[in-house]
């Protein structure tokens, strides 16, 4: 039972980082570099307690992750203002689901024996209709004033970055305690890089009072980054399969907080679809876990 609780912890820090991520307020450039300071303070104060050693092909390896996750962070990121939390995150957890199951089948042969293709193929049809129905939106006044093609370009590209740093390590057999602090030097770079003004135009809203407000973005940072290392501490005790879904129900808290307490609107035939959404979301995690689980060690 503890174990589990470890394992659940996760979702639950993930689900309230991403309201407190908007809460702070500030630009978006100060929430991606809060973010990512955070996760990379958390990292490098735990990593000397992990026992890690490297090797040149495993740190480059898994800074290369960083920079792919510094990416989809960046992007999602810049998401929740855009499409807002409540839409923002059931999408992306269900295509990163998604993807993630595509890229086990596809690269390393999982949900090919027995009933774990059945559970395998239903997890995929669920979490695709979930992203789809969670996405809905009708022609209202709730959804005039979203830039939707942005916003789905932002979930599109989230998701590559989001995925791809996953499968990364997991092609090369790097342990998620070994990537911990290369990967964060790899996100901080990104931030570094994207959040400068001579290297990227913004358009975002901006605000003056920049490092009060960034620093401010450091808590949910650190809280992100303790989340990610909860997940591998447990993932050796209950496997990478139950802990990484365990840890993608935190849309159980972000998207009813997006709209009671952000006040993201919706008409009532979206609040029904993103309910239905997030549900199938949810099943569909499940269902992909339950189907890792029964892959052959």
């Amino acid at each position: 039972m503890a174990d589990f609780l470890l394992a659940l912890s996760p979702s639950l820090i993930l689900g309230t980082m991403s309201v407190l991520l908007v809460v702070l307020g500030g630009d978006d450039r100060q929430r991606i570099l809060g973010l990512m300071t955070g996760g990379f303070l958390t990292s490098l104060i735990a990593t000397p307690f992990l026992g890690v050693t490297w090797t040149p092909q495993s740190f480059a390896i898994a800074y290369a992750s960083g920079l792919l996750l510094g990416w989809g962070l960046f992007d999602q990121t810049v998401c929740l203002r855009v499409l807002g939390v409540s839409r923002t995150m059931p999408t992306s957890t269900g295509l990163q689901l998604v993807s993630m199951s595509l890229g086990g089948v596809l690269l390393f042969g999982e949900w090919r024996q027995g009933a774990s293709s059945l559970f395998g193929a239903g997890a995929i049809v669920a979490l695709a209709l979930g992203v789809w129905l969670a996405s809905r939106h009708e022609k209202s006044e709730s959804a005039d004033g979203l830039d939707w093609p942005r916003g789905i370009r932002l979930l599109a590209t989230s998701t590559i970055g989001l995925v791809a740093y996953l499968l990364l390590v997991q092609w090369f057999g790097i342990d998620g305690r070994t990537a911990l602090l290369p990967q964060a030097l790899g996100y901080m770079t990104v931030a570094l890089i994207l959040t400068a003004p001579r290297f990227t135009p913004w358009d975002g809203p901006a605000d003056t009072r920049r490092s009060a407000r960034t620093l401010r973005q450091v808590i949910p940072g650190m809280m992100w980054g303790c989340a990610v290392l909860i997940l591998q501490v447990s993932a050796d005790r209950v496997g990478v399969a139950t802990g990484f879904t365990l840890s993608q129900l935190g849309i159980l808290i972000s998207t009813p907080a997006g709209i009671l307490l952000l006040g993201e609107s919706r008409t009532r035939k979206e609040m029904r679809w993103t309910i239905l959404g997030v549900a199938l979301v949810i099943c569909g995690a499940v269902l992909a876990g339950f189907a890792k689980s029964l892959d052959p060690a």
